[in-house]
């Protein structure tokens, strides 16, 4: 099937809900219709993300205690056209089971080209729950060796799912790479032992636009490589740029 992708990590802060919105934002601008569901219990971002927050009466949690149809708790963000939202419950304890996401989401696929899930940090059952129902992961490490071997315990774990996996690196900093002082991108690779579907360099531009609900502007670098991302993500054969060699 290959249409369900859970975002994941080994450790909180590597910017998990930036890459699904970024890349979500991207998959819709190749005229895909890409549903986020928030499975980030007690720290949902989603929402703020993509200008949603305002508005939103039910969440995941309302599905499954049956106080709403899925469709009244997923919203269209106003300014990411083709890319909907499902709010994460805002307390962890309302957080669904496995085999009630598993259900969901393959109920949902039905409606829409792409779902993307973004998953709580960490393992444990939230990363149970959020994995269940995906056909493939990516898992996000910032630049540092910590994460990175974070990433590679996630990695197995994945493998233990029989979900294949791929590396996305965030907020790289080419010239902290360039002066010695943070590893570079094999290193970071061969600790992860994760094929590398793309790198997103550290940018300004992502924490404005997640801060304001708003877009990438399509031209910051950022933007550029959520694009590439999203290309190869589709199975598009795309070189890595001069910045994600670095």
């Amino acid at each position: 099937m290959n249409q369900i992708a859970v975002v994941t990590s080994g450790k909180g802060g590597a910017g998990k809900s930036t890459v699904t919105a970024g890349l979500g934002y991207a998959l819709s601008r190749m005229n895909d219709r890409v549903l986020l569901i928030d499975a980030d219990a007690g720290l949902r971002s989603l929402d703020l993300m993509l200008g949603v927050a305002g508005s939103t009466m039910y969440d995941l949690a309302d599905v499954f205690a049956g106080h709403c149809e899925p469709v009244r708790a997923i919203y269209p963000s106003p300014v990411f056209q083709n890319v909907f939202v499902l709010p994460a419950p805002i307390q962890l304890e309302e957080m669904c089971s496995a085999a009630e996401m598993n259900s969901l989401c393959r109920g949902l696929a039905a409606y829409y080209d792409r779902i993307i899930i973004d998953c709580p940090a960490g393992l444990g059952k939230g990363f149970e729950t959020a994995v269940a129902a995906a056909d493939r992961a990516l898992v996000v490490s910032t630049p540092d060796m910590v994460c990175a071997r974070d990433a590679q315990i996630v990695a197995r774990l994945l493998e233990e799912h029989n979900l294949p996996s791929h590396l996305i690196i965030n907020r790289l900093r080419p010239a902290k790479v360039m002066d010695g002082s943070m590893p570079d991108v094999d290193e970071i690779i061969d600790t992860a032992g994760i094929q590398l579907l793309g790198i997103i360099p550290e940018d300004e531009e992502v924490a404005v636009a997640n801060a304001n609900g708003r877009p990438l502007p399509a031209d910051c670098h950022a933007a550029i490589c959520f694009g590439n991302i999203a290309k190869r993500f589709m199975g598009t054969q795309v070189p890595l740029a001069r910045l994600e060699k670095m």
